[in-house]
């Protein structure tokens, strides 16, 4: 993660911090990808923003096994962060991820609030033990143009912001 990357981080106004992960120990960059943009994708409908507008930064690791793939991903401009809202996310991964029987999970998800009264550094490095933080500071972190506009233009997506973002 780079020093414009965290400065990005640090000046969007996050909603949740949300990490999932899959049954499948070989799965790919490309498969994560998938699923975490179906659960963005659905994520913004189910809070009618427009999927390019939706600020979020993704980061795709192996985890303490290197074989064990997973992600982690901070969204922001969601309307609806409620609880019903988190589980209803938690639900539509299983889904995504073909659970039918919760005995026997194919993934779980976590979706917790971001508080952004820490800042994003120092939110990742309290939150995340070790192994994940190491994968963020030295893995890819792929940003949604959305977040690095709000960036660059110091627009935080509270009400004001994120609603003069949709009418331009």
């Amino acid at each position: 993660m780079s020093a414009v990357d965290l400065v990005i981080l640090e000046r969007v106004k996050w909603d949740w911090f949300v990490s999932c992960t899959v049954k499948r120990r070989d799965a790919s960059d490309i498969y994560l990808t998938k699923k975490c943009f179906a659960l963005l994708r659905w994520l913004a409908r189910q809070n009618s923003v427009y999927f390019p507008r939706l600020p979020f930064a993704i980061r795709i690791e192996s985890g303490e096994s290197p074989d064990h793939r997973h992600f982690h991903c901070l969204i922001g401009g969601l309307l609806h962060t409620g609880i019903s809202m988190r589980m209803a996310t938690i639900n539509r991964w299983c889904y995504l991820v073909g659970t039918k029987n919760p005995e026997i999970p194919k993934g779980t998800c976590r979706v917790r609030l971001y508080d952004g009264s820490r800042g994003a550094a120092c939110y990742l490095v309290s939150v995340l033990n070790a192994a994940e933080y190491r994968g963020w500071s030295e893995g890819y972190l792929r940003i949604s143009h959305a977040a690095m506009w709000l960036a660059n233009h110091a627009v935080h997506n509270n009400a004001a912001g994120i609603g003069a973002y949709r009418r331009s």
